[in-house]
């Protein structure tokens, strides 16, 4: 039970919570005004959502719908993140009724609130009790603001995806064995269950592989626990954890639907290890220089190494060093994965850098309470140049903060896509749309569909065979991918040189303005527009 003071500051916490809940709903409003204009801005928005749509909407007879809310086709994340986000849509479903599809905006503004801010805030909190239990007013509203103002959690607060959810997750196993202790108890089997729900969702809990048999060995070790009792509670933290996968994944026990995941899976591993489209054999963190979008969202290198000093310092000097050998454990095997994957984006180190700048409160002065298990007794001039570079960092982040949340109060204003397809709007022939048309578009081109214009988009990237198939009476391209592909060395540096032949065959040829049948009749510097010359 919470003491007046922890309660007092849970308060504080949560207050300062909602008013970072609420910021974010007036750059999340943005950007979704048609389910096309999720492309524009991310694009893995674009494609997740009409396998929401499909979940939410009904079939002929009770046994369809319930099929459609199960059966949501888009394996690449697992099923609890779909099943929270139709959740998390179904109240706007039942306000707007039937016309509910056209309100995206109101359905991603949701989906983002819900999926990505809200949990990042209650992982943000979850660190800071574990770290603080909420004592020591300073020391905790510290630590929870400055893991709120990351850049990168700023960026992954205004989009709707699984990286939050994982985050919460990994962040919950954490919480629980620091409930639980050493005493593989409830609290341990908690853990168990929140781990086969973070490898149900993205694979998060695979990491503590290494984490979890650290953390029983300690408990057999230091609590001089028989060997069967810890040999019993390894068997019963893999078997929640196992039956958990399935439970928050229940298409694994349908046949078609598992050989489907497997395969979507298989596909998966093979982008992460070799490329989606080109490769990259290059790890992420090398000898030779920082990276400089990890610096951006997460700080500068003295900076990310006194976290990382904190963290030893814990591991080796405080009384519950056993958390932070637990925290390394979990921390080692993730920085590897993503160092050496092919696919990486600075969001993928957030279950790493969250917990590991939490250990902060290690090295900051305190009240030093004798239940504060997490602080240990250092020198003044180590605190103050820990809270020194703290508050530099933080000063640091800031400006990035309000020029990224800026920048999405106004993008939709200064897209070039939108810009590209207004002017496209106005530079194709008089009545053109006045009959059926169907129109090809490179991912980030904006061009919603209509009753008359039909959209084709080519998640394999178009090919001249292709748009000989589908027959384009306007063919929309990105700049960006042409500029990529045209280039010999795309097929060069391809993950599948033979499929990528006939890409850069494509993008070529519209470089050179020789793609067969179609003539320029609009080009800026985001795109080029291509109309059949039949027309």
């Amino acid at each position: 039970m919470m003491d007046r003071e922890q309660k007092r500051n849970l308060l504080i916490l949560t207050s300062i919570g909602l008013v970072v809940f609420v910021l974010f709903i007036f750059p999340n409003l943005k950007g979704a005004q048609t389910a096309a204009m999720l492309s524009v801005f991310e694009i893995d928005e674009f494609a997740q959502f009409p396998n929401l749509i499909g979940m939410l909407t009904p079939g002929d007879t009770l046994i369809q719908s319930a099929r459609n809310f199960l059966i949501y086709l888009h394996y690449f994340y697992g099923y609890p993140f779909y099943f929270m986000s139709a959740l998390a849509a179904l109240p706007v479903k039942i306000l707007y009724g039937t016309v509910w599809q056209q309100h995206t905006a109101e359905l991603v503004l949701v989906l983002r609130q819900a999926i990505n801010v809200a949990p990042m805030i209650i992982s943000a909190g979850l660190l800071t009790y574990i770290q603080t239990r909420f004592r020591d007013l300073p020391r905790t509203v510290g630590i929870f603001v400055f893991l709120l103002i990351f850049p990168a959690v700023v960026v992954n607060n205004l989009w709707w995806h699984p990286d939050s959810l994982g985050v919460l997750s990994a962040v919950m196993i954490l919480f629980f064995l620091d409930q639980d202790h050493l005493r593989l108890g409830k609290f341990f089997y908690f853990a168990a269950a929140a781990c086969g729900l973070a490898v149900g969702i993205k694979y998060t809990g695979v990491f503590f592989g290494l984490a979890i048999p650290v953390y029983i060995g300690w408990s057999w070790v230091g609590q001089k626990f028989p060997f069967r009792r810890a040999a019993g509670a390894t068997a019963a933290f893999v078997g929640i954890m196992l039956a958990m996968v399935v439970i928050s994944n229940p298409l694994l026990v349908l046949p078609q639907e598992r050989t489907a995941i497997i395969e979507t899976q298989k596909l998966q591993f093979e982008q992460t290890s070799l490329g989606i489209l080109q490769t990259n054999p290059q790890p992420y963190f090398n000898t030779k220089e920082y990276p400089e979008d990890f610096r951006l969202h997460y700080g500068e290198l003295e900076f990310i190494m006194l976290a990382l000093a904190a963290l030893f310092v814990g591991l080796l000097l405080s009384p519950k060093r056993w958390y932070y050998a637990v925290l390394l454990a979990w921390l080692v095997p993730l920085v590897l994965t993503i160092n050496f994957s092919a696919t990486r984006r600075t969001h993928y180190f957030l279950p790493v850098v969250l917990p590991l700048v939490a250990c902060f409160t290690v090295l900051l002065p305190g009240k030093g309470k004798p239940e504060d298990e997490n602080r240990v007794q250092t020198s003044s001039v180590v605190q103050w140049v820990t809270i020194a570079l703290i508050v530099y960092q933080g000063a640091l982040f800031l400006p990035q903060d309000f020029a990224i949340y800026s920048k999405a109060l106004i993008k939709e204003e200064t897209s070039p896509s939108i810009a590209f397809y207004k002017e496209i709007q106005a530079a194709l022939p008089v009545g053109f749309a006045d009959k059926k048309r169907v129109v090809f578009r490179d991912w980030k081109v904006y061009f919603p569909p209509s009753a008359n214009m039909l959209t084709e988009m080519n998640w394999d990237m178009p090919t001249l065979k292709y748009i000989y198939q589908i027959n384009p009476d306007v063919i929309l391209l990105d700049k960006e991918n042409i500029n990529l592909f045209f280039s010999p060395e795309s097929v060069e540096q391809a993950v599948n040189k033979g499929n990528m032949q006939a890409v850069h065959e494509f993008y070529l040829a519209a470089k050179e303005k020789l793609i067969p049948g179609y003539q320029v009749f609009f080009e800026n510097s985001f795109g080029v527009g291509f109309l059949r010359k039949s027309d």
